[in-house]
């Protein structure tokens, strides 16, 4: 059931930190701002922000780092209980490995 499925997702989401406590956290352990870790990592200033809005399991990992944690300890509801992202391949990684696949899709075909 689809309603299952989201409620599931809420209560996964409800167990990631706040947005304000992954700030704090960053304050308090390293001694930086979501911005100053992005420039010492050689990335654009606002570029660590976006994993507070979104799955981005690069900029997860860096602030999992500078804050002394696993990124599954502040996102649980972006990963697997094996630690593995949770996260489904959208069509344009299938198109590569299948592009078949797609232009049946698009035609109407089935396959």
């Amino acid at each position: 059931c689809i309603y299952a499925d989201i409620l599931k997702d809420k209560k996964m989401a409800d167990l990631d930190w706040h947005n304000a406590k992954i700030i704090a956290e960053l304050r308090m352990q390293a001694q930086k701002s979501l911005r100053q870790l992005s420039e010492e990592n050689e990335l654009s200033p606002n570029t660590l922000a976006q994993a507070l809005q979104r799955p981005y399991p690069k900029a997860e990992r860096i602030i999992a780092a500078a804050i002394g944690v696993s990124p599954q300890t502040i996102w649980p509801s972006r990963y697997n209980t094996d630690g593995s992202t949770s996260r489904r391949k959208g069509k344009r990684s299938i198109a590569k490995s299948n592009p078949d696949y797609i232009a049946i899709e698009y035609k109407g075909g089935k396959k």
